[in-house]
């Protein structure tokens, strides 16, 4: 009686272990607020003048105030005490946590899918001749402004575009974009900086990254029509994300 006894406590905790292991998520959602809204409006209209010349679609509040802050930008006179102002304009005019109501919905039914697919490159990282910068957790900021997604890869914190409407740019699912945005930290130091690679080049190579590691998983995920397609050559097949250091190497030395 006694073994048993034990059996079912032992069985007990393996059990309480799983379910607590099942709880954790590499995934946090954040909800939106004043200062989070008025950061992306703020570094958005700082950046004005690259994010146009890269061609990117950009989503402002509609306010003549806004259109005077982008000509300050662009005349070099933009900065830190328009953060102020713009806080202001968002706090009594625009701001609604219920404009974010049914993108966090979006993003919390496929929480699942995205922490396997962290986990996933977690697995398999510590094969590759480059390291993978990770985090524990990804936290998945919402904003009405800006152009699509954007990363720290500091932080590991993720802005995600989003509409009242609860849609998203480029993609209908946002674990698109979000994956996106991680593979964008994973290798933004260990080989976007270390071989100065341009915007274009960078978006590509993240892109075929996500592509090679997840075309089953994330079947709407496309590589955009940008950067060096030369490289396409060079990354071709998922076993060369194993290399991509000594892949890069010989790319940009060609």
């Amino acid at each position: 009686m006694k073994l048993s006894k034990l059996f079912l406590v032992l069985v007990s905790i393996s059990s309480l272990n799983c379910k607590s292991q099942k709880q954790v998520s590499r995934i946090e959602i954040v909800h939106p607020t004043i200062e989070q809204e008025t950061t992306s409006i703020w570094r958005t209209i700082n950046d004005i003048s690259f994010l146009e010349k890269q061609g990117y679609r950009i989503n402002l509040p509609k306010d003549t105030l806004i259109d005077a802050l982008i000509a300050k930008s662009k005349n070099g006179t933009f900065g830190s005490d328009d953060f102020t102002t713009i806080y202001t304009l968002i706090e009594t005019q625009f701001f609604d946590p219920n404009n974010y109501a049914q993108a966090i919905q979006k993003v919390e039914s496929q929480v699942e899918l995205m922490n396997t697919l962290v986990n996933e490159i977690d697995t398999q990282k510590n094969q590759w001749d480059w390291k993978f910068n990770m985090f524990d957790t990804y936290k998945v900021v919402f904003t009405l402004y800006g152009t699509g997604g954007s990363y720290d890869p500091d932080e590991g914190i993720i802005t995600l575009l989003t509409n009242q409407n609860g849609k998203f740019m480029n993609y209908k699912q946002p674990a698109n974009t979000i994956i996106h945005e991680i593979a964008h930290m994973g290798m933004e130091y260990s080989i976007v900086q270390k071989y100065k690679l341009s915007h274009g080049l960078k978006e590509r190579l993240v892109d075929t990254f996500v592509y090679l590691m997840f075309k089953e998983e994330l079947p709407e995920y496309r590589i955009q029509s940008m950067g060096d397609t030369k490289i396409d050559t060079y990354v071709k097949k998922q076993e060369d994300i194993a290399a991509l250091n000594a892949i890069i190497s010989e790319f940009v030395n060609q």
